[in-house]
C-alpha cells in the first residue's frame, strides 16, 4: 500500500510583494504624515549633497593661487558687511567653514523633525496592525486555538507586528532617501567626470548584486529566529501558567533545562543570522574600499595631468563617500526588509486564516425573546476527519426544560454543549433553535441568548465588579449587585478589603474555588439569557459549598432551558431529562427514576458512585 503523499506547503510570496501588502494594509490614515516626513527627509538629503563643495573650495584656496569663483567673492563681500570676516583668503576660508556648519545644522534640524514624523507614523501602524491581528485571532474558531499555543499567538501579536515599523522606518523610508541621494550624486559626478562616476557606479552595481544574492538565505534565517523566539515565549507562558504544579512536584530544575534547550535553539538561530549579516557587511566594506581607492587613483592622476584641480580630489572622494553611504544604507535596508518580511509572513499566516465559524450571507438575528427549544437532528462531529466524536445524535430539549448530559470521560458531553454555542459546526446534521438552523442565525445574536458557566471559572485580573459585568458591559452597578446577591456572592464580596472594587489576580487566584464559581454564576445571572450551559459547575468543591451552589443553580435554572454536563450524578437527579452518552452515541434518555429502572450504563454509574467508599469518585 502506498504511503499517503506528504502535504506540500504552498510557497510563500516574495519579500517585496509581502512588504507591499503589509504597507497597503497599515498605511491608511498615515499617507499625509508619511509623505510630509519623507519630503522633509529628502530635502535634508539634498542639503547634505552640498557638503563636499565648501571643502573643494577650501582646498583650492589653500593649495593654489588661482582666484576663487566670482560668486564666492561676491558672497564674501556681502557677508563682510554683516560680520567682521575680512575680504582676504582667511575670511573666505572662514565663510566656507561657516557654510559647512550651516549645512550640518540645517541637515540635523530637518533630520530631527522628519524622523519624529516618520517614527510616530510607523508606531501608529504597529498599533493598527496589533489591533487588527488581536481582533482577528479572537474570532478564529476554537479548532485554531486548540492547535496553537498561547505563547505563539502572544509573540505574533506583541512582536511580529513590529515588522511593519521595521519595514517602514528601516526599509521604505531610508530606501527612498538613499535612491534620491544616489541619483543626485550620480548627476553631480557625471557632470564633473563621467569616467570616474562610471567606476563608482560599477562598484555600486556589484553591491546591489551581493544584496540580491543574500536575500533568500537572510529571509529564511530571520524566519527561523522568529519561530524560535516564539517557542521560547511559549515555554515561559506554559511554565509560569502551571507554576503551582511545577513547584508542587519540585520540577523547577527540569523546567529550567527545557527552557535552556529551547533558548539554546533560539541562540543558534540568532548566531547563524548574525554570521550571515556580518559576512555581508564585510563584503560591503571591501567593495567600498575598492571603489574609494579607484576613485582616488583616477582623480589624482587627472590632477597630476592638470586636468582637475586639487579641490576636485576632495570633491570626488567626498561624493564617492556620499555615494557609498546610501549604497550601504540600501544593503542594510534590504536586510531590514528581509527580516521584517519574516515577521510579516507570520502575521499574514494569522490574518489569512478564514474562520470556519462565521455568519452565512443569509444569517438573521434572533428575535427576542427566544423560547429556547433546542433540537439535534442526526448530528455527527469530529475534530479530525479520521476521528468521530459524536455520531448521529438525535435529541429534543423542550423550551424551559433542564437536561443533564452524563457519561464517561470522552463520551462527547462537552463537545455536544460546544456545538450549541457554535464553537464548532456539525460535520453532518443540524442543530435547531426554535426551529431555525444555528448556521442561519448570526453568531452575536445566538451567543447573546446563551450563558455558560464553565467547569473552571474564567476570571480576569481586574476588579470583581468588572468580572461580573463581563457578560453585560452596559449593566448598572445596581444590576451587578443584584446578580451577586442572586448568586450568593454578596457576603464574601462585602468581606473583602475593597468590596466590589477588589482585584482578584490572574484567573482569580486570590479567591477560593467556591468563590470563583459564584462569580461565574453571578455573571450568568447578570446576562439573564434564556439558555444556560453548566459544565460540571460543582467539580472540586466540598460538600457544603456544593450544596449551597446547587441551591443557587436552581434559582438560575428557573424558567430557562438548561444543559448541565455532569459527572456527579446525584447533582442532576431532579432535572427534567437525562441523556447518557458513550463513545459519541446517545445510548439512553429519560428521567433519573426511569433510567434507574433500566439495566444500563446510567444505573451502573449511579450505583458505583453510591457506594460509601466511592462517594467522591468521579466517573472514569
Amino acid at each position: 500500500m502506498n504511503a499517503p503523499a506528504e502535504k506540500v506547503r504552498a510557497p510563500r510570496p516574495g519579500a517585496f510583494r509581502t512588504a507591499a501588502r503589509l504597507l497597503r494594509l497599515c498605511m491608511g490614515g498615515e499617507v499625509r504624515v508619511a509623505i510630509g516626513g519623507l519630503l522633509l527627509m529628502l530635502s535634508g538629503s539634498v542639503l547634505a549633497l552640498l557638503q563636499p563643495w565648501p571643502l573643494k573650495f577650501i582646498m583650492n584656496v589653500v593649495a593654489t593661487k588661482s582666484s576663487p569663483p566670482a560668486f564666492l567673492v561676491a558672497t564674501q563681500r556681502f557677508v563682510a558687511h554683516l560680520i567682521p570676516i575680512g575680504e582676504n583668503k582667511m575670511g573666505l576660508i572662514g565663510l566656507l567653514c561657516l557654510a559647512l556648519l550651516l549645512i550640518s545644522l540645517g541637515s540635523a534640524a530637518i533630520s530631527v523633525v522628519s524622523t519624529w514624523l516618520l517614527i510616530s507614523s510607523g508606531l501608529r501602524m504597529v498599533f493598527k496592525l496589533r489591533c487588527r491581528v488581536f481582533e482577528h485571532i479572537q474570532r478564529l474558531p476554537l479548532s485554531f486555538h486548540d492547535a496553537t499555543t498561547v505563547g505563539d499567538s502572544l509573540y505574533r501579536i506583541t512582536w511580529d507586528t513590529y515588522s511593519v515599523q521595521s519595514l517602514f522606518n528601516e526599509g521604505l523610508v531610508p530606501g527612498i532617501s538613499s535612491i534620491v541621494t544616489l541619483l543626485g550624486i550620480a548627476v553631480v559626478m557625471v557632470g564633473q567626470d563621467w569616467s570616474i562616476a562610471v567606476v563608482a557606479l560599477i562598484i555600486g552595481c556589484l553591491l546591489l548584486l551581493l544584496v540580491r544574492r543574500l536575500e533568500k538565505p537572510t529571509t529564511e534565517l530571520s524566519t527561523r529566529v522568529h519561530e524560535n523566539e516564539s517557542r521560547v515565549s511559549t515555554r515561559v507562558e506554559q511554565t509560569l501558567g502551571g507554576i503551582r504544579a511545577v513547584q508542587a512536584f519540585g520540577r523547577e530544575a527540569h523546567e529550567s533545562t527545557r527552557f535552556a534547550n529551547q533558548a539554546r535553539e533560539s541562540l543558534r538561530a540568532n548566531l547563524r543570522l548574525t554570521i550571515l549579516q556580518t559576512a555581508s557587511q564585510s563584503g560591503v566594506a571591501v567593495l567600498f574600499a575598492c571603489g574609494t581607492a579607484a576613485v582616488i587613483w583616477m582623480t589624482a592622476r587627472r590632477v597630476i595631468a592638470g586636468e582637475l584641480s586639487p579641490g576636485d580630489i576632495v570633491l570626488m572622494v567626498g561624493y564617492t563617500a556620499l555615494l557609498f553611504k546610501p549604497l550601504e544604507t540600501l544593503s542594510y535596508t534590504a536586510s531590514s526588509i528581509q527580516g521584517s518580511v519574516a515577521g510579516a509572513h507570520r502575521v499574514f499566516e494569522i490574518l489569512d486564516k478564514k474562520s470556519s465559524i462565521s455568519d452565512s450571507p443569509t444569517a438573521a438575528e434572533l428575535k427576542n425573546p427566544v423560547r429556547g427549544k433546542i433540537e439535534f437532528d442526526h448530528v455527527s462531529f469530529g475534530y479530525r476527519p479520521e476521528q468521530s466524536v459524536l455520531r448521529d445524535v438525535r435529541l429534543t430539549i423542550p423550551a424551559g426544560s433542564s437536561v443533564a448530559m452524563v457519561g464517561p470521560s470522552g463520551a462527547g458531553k462537552t463537545t455536544l454543549a460546544g456545538l450549541i454555542l457554535r464553537f464548532y459546526d456539525p460535520v453532518k446534521g443540524r442543530i435547531l433553535l426554535d426551529g431555525s438552523d444555528l448556521r442561519e442565525i448570526t453568531l452575536e445574536s445566538l451567543r447573546q441568548q446563551i450563558a455558560m458557566v464553565p467547569q473552571e471559572p474564567v476570571l480576569f485580573d481586574v476588579s470583581i465588579q468588572e468580572n461580573i459585568a463581563y457578560s453585560r458591559p452596559n449593566a448598572t452597578e445596581q444590576d451587578v449587585h443584584a446578580a451577586a446577591r442572586a448568586a450568593g456572592a454578596w457576603d464574601f464580596i462585602q468581606a473583602l478589603p475593597k468590596g466590589f472594587d477588589t482585584p482578584i489576580g490572574e484567573r482569580g487566584v486570590m479567591l477560593s474555588g467556591g468563590q470563583r464559581q459564584r462569580l461565574s454564576l453571578a455573571r450568568a445571572f447578570l446576562k439573564d439569557a434564556r439558555i444556560i450551559v453548566l459544565d460540571e459547575p460543582t467539580t472540586g468543591l466540598d460538600a457544603q459549598t456544593e450544596a449551597d451552589l446547587l441551591a443557587t443553580l436552581k434559582r438560575l435554572m428557573a424558567g430557562r432551558t438548561t444543559i448541565i454536563i455532569a459527572h456527579h450524578l446525584h447533582t442532576v437527579r431532579h432535572v427534567d431529562q437525562i441523556i447518557v452518552l458513550q463513545g459519541g452515541e446517545l445510548i439512553q434518555t429519560g428521567t433519573h427514576d426511569q433510567l434507574l429502572e433500566q439495566d444500563g450504563l446510567y444505573r451502573h454509574l449511579y450505583e458505583l458512585q453510591s457506594q460509601p467508599h466511592r462517594q467522591s469518585v468521579e466517573v472514569p
